[in-house]
């Protein structure tokens, strides 16, 4: 057995399920926060408890977002779309490649449509694989899928480039003017390393599936859901439910709700506006309201994990923050920086607090004004340490359970059957990245 089997076996066998792993980090935060801050343990228990709420908009946002896109995937004109897609994956290399570039197009347009779209189309190109004997590894595509997370910080959907452009933000005081994009996000040193992260993406992802030498699709056995397609409810249903008319009036009133929001918005994408859209289309494409309430009951078991994980990762958050051990982190690393070092700097401790605070507006507004200061000091150019901490946000995700929870859920994979593939893309990107920030700090 190849040396990375072994190491995939090992990982399946020793890695707790997500829950658990989310309880092992508020462990580890709370360890860390009572031995190297003064906070007194019946001041963290209250931190973490008033936190754990501090989420919830957020949870019924991406919780909605998977419900309404797996009703999407299940109506009929979108389940012949997403097969005639995985057919043209003939080979294990189209497949990967299809996943991996349609999910990071997505994730570079608006974040929440990345893991929604990378997800599914490796679901539907596995299904397809086993009726065809193409021998794909389906987690190493979940992994391919997640892998847009590395690239998202770089496009329209970046929100800490879009925050240090926008009136208001956190850091303009500090600053002292706005960051336009023509300095974070259509640098050449980032569009450079947009097409170099998503080329080690995709060796990496090719390499590793060589290292599998499969002779047939490799799909878990133990899939929380299985690839098989739900069946579809039963035409013949009862008025008025059963009237396709009701269900395409209520889409068409949210079609031209969203048409006009973004006719007053501009083309701006946000969660909220990405749910009615989905829905929207989910009510036009079923056959009844009936039948658009059973797929929603279906998808909200599978956005089920979302509701109960996200409130512990906002409670490892308010413990990292309002116990001043994530800004006591960032501080020590700051008085040790140089010119050359303090984007590679920003980097490499944006993606290890990004593995406790999941967040990239929430880590810039605790990174962003002790790295601008001294980017300042520095002479730094202000841009780029900017795109440092969003990169460091970006990198690490690729190995944080809690942004992998949506794929996961429409997948059907449990997080041990990525892990260990993630962690290996996970060290792969980061030379693309830093080589990026270093040419960026070179030219600033």
């Amino acid at each position: 057995m190849k040396g990375f089997e072994r190491f995939q076996e090992f990982i399946e066998a020793k890695l707790p399920d997500p829950l658990t792993f989310a309880l092992t980090l508020t462990a580890l935060m709370a360890f860390l926060a009572l031995t190297l801050t003064p906070t007194e343990p019946p001041e963290l228990l209250m931190l973490w408890g008033d936190s754990l709420s501090s989420l919830l908009t957020f949870t019924m946002q991406i919780g909605l977002t998977i419900i309404l896109a797996y009703v999407l995937s299940q109506t009929p004109l979108m389940q012949s779309g997403l097969r005639r897609l995985a057919a043209l994956a003939r080979t294990p290399t189209q497949a990967y490649v299809l996943v991996i570039l349609t999910a990071a197009t997505f994730y570079l347009i608006s974040w929440p449509l990345g893991p929604i779209s990378g997800a599914l189309v490796a679901r539907e190109i596995a299904k397809d694989a086993v009726a065809r004997n193409n021998p794909v590894h389906f987690p190493l595509m979940a992994v391919g899928a997640l892998s847009g997370y590395a690239v998202w910080e770089m496009g329209y959907s970046s929100s800490i480039a879009l925050a240090v452009a926008t009136e208001g933000n956190p850091t303009h005081d500090i600053i002292g003017r706005l960051i336009p994009i023509q300095e974070t996000l259509l640098t050449h040193w980032n569009l450079l390393s947009i097409a170099t992260t998503l080329a080690v993406i995709i060796a990496t992802v090719l390499a590793l599936h060589r290292q599998f030498d499969l002779k047939k699709p490799y799909i878990p056995e133990d899939l929380v859901t299985p690839l098989e397609r739900l069946p579809e409810v039963a035409p013949d249903l009862k008025p008025p439910q059963g009237r396709r008319h009701w269900s395409l009036l209520t889409g068409l009133l949210l079609v031209a709700y969203v048409v006009g929001w973004f006719a007053q918005q501009g083309l701006a994408l946000e969660l909220n506006i990405v749910n009615w859209t989905f829905m929207a289309l989910g009510l036009l494409l079923v056959r009844s309201l009936s039948h658009y309430s059973v797929l929603f009951a279906d998808g909200a078991q599978v956005a089920a994990p979302t509701l109960l994980q996200y409130p512990l990762y906002a409670g490892i958050m308010g413990m990292a923050i309002q116990s001043g051990l994530a800004q006591q982190f960032t501080q020590g690393l700051i008085g040790v920086a140089t010119h050359t070092t303090l984007p590679v700097i920003a980097f490499l401790s944006a993606g290890l607090i990004n593995i406790f605070i999941p967040s990239g507006g929430a880590q810039w507004a605790l990174q962003g004004p002790a790295f601008i200061e001294a980017a300042k000091l520095l002479e730094v150019d202000l841009g780029l340490i900017a795109m440092s901490v969003a990169y460091g946000d970006q990198w690490t995700n690729l190995i944080q359970p809690f942004v992998a929870i949506p794929l996961l859920a429409l997948t059907g994979l449990r997080l041990k059957h990525i892990f260990g593939l993630a962690l290996v893309l996970c060290a792969a990107t980061s030379l693309p990245l830093i080589t990026g920030l270093l040419i960026g700090n070179l030219q600033g």
